[in-house]
């Protein structure tokens, strides 16, 4: 079975980030993307439509960009 979603039209989460940051500052974007991480980990864990291999894909890069950035703002 494969996925109609194409992996092409997949930005790197930086970019949700960079706009978070310029229109809420730090602090609301820290707490966007540490919430973000927990439900993205939620759903990993569930056997809801993350059992697609395309879209447990993204979800693990997402989270694995959230915790890289997340981890360059608190060096």
């Amino acid at each position: 079975m494969t996925s109609s979603v194409e992996s092409t039209d997949v930005r790197p989460e930086s970019d949700r980030i960079d706009f978070l940051l310029r229109r809420d500052g730090l602090e609301a974007t820290r707490t966007w993307v540490e919430r973000t991480i927990g439900l993205y980990k939620a759903e990993l864990a569930r056997r809801g439509y993350c059992t697609d291999p395309v879209y447990r894909a993204r979800f693990e890069t997402a989270v694995q960009q959230f915790e890289y950035w997340l981890d360059s703002v608190r060096a």
